[in-house]
């Protein structure tokens, strides 16, 4: 007589060590690995897991199929990866937000946020969506100060942009798709337009407008870099010098090209002023009309990447 017990076929499945409860009560399938946990939990936290386990026959779904028992406890096969399941798990089990949830990469968090929009765990995938919000914001203020909110412990690299560009497309996170898309821009060029390591842009549209937004940005840098720059002294009042010092040393840093590939981001460095060898009134003059320019090129980036405004995306 055949065996009923999963564990005993042949493709040899395994409990996994850190979520096999004896006093749970149902069985997850994922792969080739048994996760035996709570009913009742994983309802109230899940209206999709709710909604399967109040089914009481066979339940013929694609991502969801009952089979068998194990020791009393009624077996569910969830078509998911072990990897990314286990993830899920364990923020779903052991923890309630994102910021004592241990993801430690975007690999991590974008497994746990997959999961928690396909099974609807709105706790989770809410405070997973803060944290992206939080390391690609939607002001500039706070995307000038983005390092000082990443939450401990977690790693952002360049490589992660086109992956969280896409994963933000599926989930529908539009605010945080300009930054996103910019840092692309910075860091991969039009390489994010075919398969690299990094991935490559997955909706045509955003591929179509992402090409047309490169020499937009190009000579939207070079606005930034060269607003504060083309003044003479006989246009500022107050300017302190009088054989032209001021002047010369604008056109030293004009020579200079510093938003060249290799030079300065307008949204990420900042200006060595202490080199900017001009009086006082230019230099104040200097930094606010490059404050006002930066600002410019961040109400616009939206725009740039066919995505609207600013206040679209957040409404």
């Amino acid at each position: 007589m055949q065996s009923s017990d999963p564990a005993a076929s042949p493709t040899r499945v395994v409990r996994h060590p850190d979520f096999w409860f004896d006093d749970g009560t149902i069985v997850l399938q994922v792969e080739r690995t048994l996760y035996r946990v709570y009913r009742g939990l994983l309802s109230a936290r899940s209206t999709v897991f709710h909604d399967t386990f109040s089914i009481p026959q066979p339940i013929e779904s694609p991502d969801i199929s009952e089979q068998h028992e194990i020791e009393g406890c009624p077996v569910v096969k969830l078509h998911d990866r072990e990897k990314d399941f286990t993830r899920f798990l364990k923020a779903l089990l052991h923890h309630g937000s994102y910021k004592t949830t241990a993801v430690a990469n975007f690999a991590e968090l974008s497994s746990v946020l997959r999961l928690s929009d396909k099974y609807d765990v709105p706790v989770l995938r809410e405070s997973l969506t803060c944290m992206l919000q939080d390391i690609y914001p939607s002001s500039l203020d706070k995307w000038l100060k983005r390092n000082d909110t990443i939450p401990p412990g977690y790693q952002v690299r360049n490589a992660d942009n086109v992956p969280v560009l896409n994963l933000a497309r599926k989930l529908n996170i539009r605010s945080i798709l300009p930054g996103v898309m910019y840092l692309a821009s910075q860091s991969h060029g039009l390489d994010v337009l075919y398969a690299t390591r990094s991935g490559k842009i997955e909706h045509p549209d955003d591929r179509r407008h992402y090409v047309l937004a490169i020499p937009e940005l190009i000579l939207a840098r070079r606005r930034v870099w060269t607003q504060y720059l083309v003044h003479d002294e006989d246009g500022i009042e107050d300017c302190e010098t009088e054989e032209g010092e001021c002047d010369a040393e604008r056109i030293r840093w004009l020579s200079l090209d510093l938003p060249r590939e290799d030079g300065i981001d307008p949204l990420h460095d900042e200006i060595p002023w202490k080199d900017f060898a001009v009086c006082p009134p230019c230099l104040e003059l200097a930094q606010n009309e490059y404050t006002t320019a930066r600002q410019q090129l961040w109400d616009d980036l939206p725009a740039l990447f066919g995505l609207g405004t600013w206040d679209e995306l957040l409404a």
